[in-house]
């Protein structure tokens, strides 16, 4: 993606922003491990940063644009006796083991809430005016494979929805068959900053509610085909995730003892203790990987594949990322699909 030039990024300094907003600047959609230290980077290069970390938060908050200051360049905690803090690791391995212990079990889900604003059919709208004659309506309800089209004239002003249910009543009850007879009252509208999960029974019940944006124009439609399509976007990282490691910890849990694991961590005595991070360093040695006894696998480009789904791991649980990318996604299935070759036996037990 492209940094913004110089003079924009300057300008930033003393501003206030969306973190959309933000990513929007730099060409970026989500956060991720591309756009988070891109971000960073180029902030930092002109002496800025964002308070609060844009890393975090909901995709709406806003933060400001401010300059880094000597104690966020240099940091607390410098491990002298004044300052009364313990002292920090005293070796690379030690900063690792620490950092680590700070990774999140694959199961769990991101802490922010999903939104109604993070569904893309929430930015999305086709509408149609009232004065247009209804086979317009028609004909874009077709186009689009829309069971509902929302009446929206030029001011932004909602008159209602057309539907085929209500051009279907429309035929039945004998009146003119043109727009205005065809629309309909009985819909629901909802904020698009709304938590989601409360929103799923009106849409169950509707089919479809519509999106208020924050100026008050309807901004999108959420129906329920695009919740099915949102579910499998959305949770299928999860779920492959979470095979991926119980398969990972099946197949390596035969084969590593508690030695060979606290080589790589001392505090840990077994695989199902350790993380992504862990996996590679315990492979990524010529002996231990030998016991593994995968001879028709290459080591390197086997450890290349892992630590590319660590970062999609790490980029689904802590960067809050409404989707994947395609290239991710096959990542995980590519990956998951070698390891079902080497865990045969999955599912044949009740063991994680």
């Amino acid at each position: 993606m492209a940094t913004p030039d110089d003079a924009t990024i300057k300008g930033l300094e003393g501003t206030s922003l969306a973190i959309r907003g933000l990513l929007k600047l730099w060409g970026f959609r989500i956060r991720d491990h591309a756009s988070v230290p891109q971000i960073q980077l180029d902030l930092k290069s002109f002496g800025l940063t964002t308070v609060p970390d844009f890393a975090f938060g909901s995709l709406d908050d806003e933060v400001a644009i401010v300059p880094v200051t000597v104690e966020q360049e240099t940091g607390d905690g410098t491990g002298t006796a004044d300052s009364g803090t313990e002292p920090g690791p005293t070796n690379d391995t030690e900063i690792r083991e620490d950092f680590e212990d700070l990774e999140e079990p694959v199961g769990m889900f991101p802490q922010a809430a999903m939104r109604v604003h993070d569904l893309p059919c929430a930015h999305s709208l086709t509408s149609i005016a009232p004065d247009d004659p209804l086979p317009l309506a028609m004909g874009r309800m077709v186009e689009h494979g829309y069971s509902q089209l929302p009446v929206i004239d030029a001011s932004g002003t909602l008159h209602g929805v057309v539907t085929w249910a209500s051009i279907a009543h429309m035929h039945a009850t004998g009146r003119k068959p043109c727009l205005s007879s065809a629309i309909s009252g009985e819909y629901e509208i909802v904020n698009a900053f709304a938590h989601l999960l409360p929103v799923l029974p009106l849409i169950r019940a509707h089919e479809f509610v519509l999106v208020r944006a924050a100026d008050g124009t309807v901004s999108g439609i959420v129906t329920s085909a695009d919740l099915a399509g949102e579910f499998g976007t959305v949770a299928r990282p999860f779920f492959t995730l979470g095979e991926i490691e119980r398969r990972l910890r099946r197949c390596l849990g035969r084969v590593y003892s508690e030695a060979d694991v606290q080589k790589v961590h001392k505090k840990k005595r077994s695989v199902d203790e350790m993380m992504f991070g862990e996996y590679i360093r315990l492979l990524d040695q010529e002996e231990r990987w030998n016991k593994l006894g995968w001879p028709g696998v290459d080591r390197d480009h086997f450890i290349g594949l892992l630590s590319r789904v660590k970062d999609v791991r790490n980029t689904v649980m802590h960067f809050n990322a409404p989707s994947l990318r395609s290239e991710q996604l096959d990542l995980l299935d590519r990956f998951v699909g070698m390891l079902r070759h080497y865990d045969p036996d999955y599912g044949a037990t009740t063991g994680a």
